[in-house]
């Protein structure tokens, strides 16, 4: 087990190495007010309902950060830390280890330490929107739902993809409303062309009050056109879905502001 203190931001991370045989991996990036709760019990009954009013009003939101394929929690926390920085006091992080070591590191995350992971199994040479079966889609939607609820989701590529199924199966996020208050979903692409498409396709705009598709023109990983066609199915703006394209290929554009600025409006509900 390893602990970091960064600023407020605590990171847990459980990988297998060769001092330990856990099979569970995940990191969480929290940064609660825990502190603020137990303060709260030693004061007057006035008090603690002024507290309690003023810790409601500014309850943070829990997100939860699903990387690509190739990548891992690590890699995609550190991708995104300038989001993370930017809303430290509004949002609490949890970035999660998809279940499946690839036993590689991709091309896009070559220089990231730590493993390789991915969400589901996929055969040779076949991509997520062409592939009939996702063998580990069961595993990866419970484990987001034991880390769970959350109110936000943000994912890239085969993260995206899985947020798409989330939303379709309402899980994830809390039971009782059975919906997520906002997702972004960052060049992804349908989740194969079985029965979980058929229903994303169906389901999946009732998962989400509000959703950011963010595409790029140039994704040679997962063209534009397969971005557009997942963002359909969260219904529009009838359904609070927005689309933002950027110039770029297969990525998170997390050096142009306007996207970095809809990115968190949509997660912090600003």
């Amino acid at each position: 087990f390893f602990f970091i203190v960064t600023r407020r931001v605590v990171i847990y991370n459980i990988h297998i190495t060769k001092h330990n045989s856990l099979s569970l991996s995940y990191m969480r990036v929290a940064a609660t007010g825990r502190v603020a709760s137990l303060s709260a019990m030693t004061m007057n009954s006035n008090d603690t309902t002024n507290e309690n009013k003023k810790m409601t009003s500014t309850k943070k939101r829990r997100v939860c950060a699903l990387h690509g394929r190739g990548g891992s929690a690590n890699s995609f926390s550190n991708f995104l830390q300038k989001i993370i920085e930017e809303t430290e006091d509004t949002v609490e992080w949890t970035f999660l280890d998809g279940p499946i070591d690839e036993g590689k590191m991709h091309k896009f995350t070559g220089n990231a330490n730590g493993k390789a992971l991915a969400w589901w199994v996929l055969p040779a040479n076949t991509r997520t929107y062409s592939a009939e079966v996702l063998d580990g889609i069961e595993m990866s939607c419970e484990r987001v739902t034991r880390e769970g609820p959350f109110d936000c989701l943000i994912g890239f590529s085969q993260g995206a993809t899985l947020s798409s199924v989330l939303c379709a199966r309402k899980c994830g996020c809390d039971e009782e409303r059975k919906q997520f208050e906002s997702v972004v979903l960052v060049s992804g692409a349908r989740p194969g062309v079985g029965k979980e498409w058929e229903r994303v396709q169906k389901e999946a705009r009732f998962g989400a009050k509000k959703s950011l598709h963010v595409i790029g023109e140039t994704d040679a990983i997962n063209p534009k056109a397969l971005g557009f066609e997942l963002a359909e199915c969260f219904g529009g703006e009838e359904f609070g879905s927005e689309i933002v394209t950027h110039e770029r290929g297969h990525i998170v554009p997390i050096d142009e502001e306007r996207i970095v600025k809809k990115i968190i409006e949509t997660l912090t509900g600003s």
